[in-house]
């Protein structure tokens, strides 16, 4: 009966070797853990009654959270999503602000450009945002840019919600103004 002791206690203490000293898997990883980033909904005062239709930019409707590099490559920030792919969620963000139930006449908006830029060495991006707007027949062009205040994601992401903002109070003026 010994032996037999004897012979399990070494088959465990082989097992635990082989287990502890290669053969499991190596859990480290050098990729950054994911992060998912919110988009605070933009609050309108008076919201004009129309029906925001968003597209969006072949390439741009990920979850990604996109930056462009000097050299015109699109890039990603490794690790970092929005919660969901661009058109739908600036679909909701847009429905969300306007307070919209299938009510008024449509306005269009098609989103070309909502990432970061980078500027070079040393230098935080900017994040910049372009909409083509259509409404009542007239289509106008929103652009602006911010500068982010540092190079974290988290100072770009903030940057992002400061376009984001802006691009909705821009296609709430061109729903009242129309393009001028």
């Amino acid at each position: 009966m010994s032996s037999r002791l004897t012979g399990r206690a070494a088959l465990r203490l082989l097992l635990a070797t082989l287990l502890l000293g290669g053969c499991m898997p190596d859990l480290k990883s050098e990729r950054p853990p994911e992060r998912i980033y919110w988009l605070e909904g933009t609050t309108l005062d008076a919201p004009p009654d129309v029906q925001p239709v968003v597209a969006v930019a072949p390439g741009l409707d990920t979850d990604r959270i996109w930056r462009l590099e000097a050299d015109q490559r699109l890039n990603y920030y490794a690790g970092a999503f929005w919660p969901d792919n661009l058109r739908p969620l600036l679909a909701s963000h847009m429905d969300r602000a306007f307070l919209a139930a299938g009510r008024g006449p449509e306005l269009s908006i098609l989103l070309e450009r909502f990432f970061a830029v980078d500027r070079g060495e040393g230098l935080a991006p900017s994040v910049e945002v372009r909409a083509l707007f259509g409404v009542a027949g007239e289509r106008c062009v929103f652009e602006a840019a911010t500068e982010a205040n540092g190079a974290r994601l988290r100072d770009i992401v903030a940057a992002h919600q400061e376009m984001l903002d802006a691009l909705t109070r821009a296609a709430a003026r061109t729903a009242e103004q129309g393009c001028s």
